[in-house]
C-alpha cells in the first residue's frame, strides 16, 4: 500500500468519525440528552448536547 492510499484511508475514516459524531451529538439533542466530555485536565463534565456540538464545531 502506497503512503497516497494510506493518506487517502485516513481522511475517509476521519470524514466518516466527525459524520458519525456529529450524527450522534444531533440525535441527542433532538431526545434533550447530555454527552459526558472531559475538561481541559482530563476530568470528565457532563453539558448539553447543544454546548457539546458547539465544542466540537470550534474544535474543527
Amino acid at each position: 500500500m502506497s503512503e497516497k492510499e494510506k493518506i487517502e484511508i485516513r481522511e475517509k475514516l476521519d470524514k466518516a468519525l466527525k459524520e458519525s459524531f456529529f450524527k450522534m451529538i444531533d440525535l441527542k439533542k433532538k431526545l434533550g440528552q447530555t454527552v459526558i466530555i472531559a475538561d481541559g485536565n482530563g476530568m470528565p463534565i457532563e453539558v448539553s448536547a447543544e454546548e457539546a456540538e458547539r465544542i466540537a464545531r470550534t474544535q474543527e
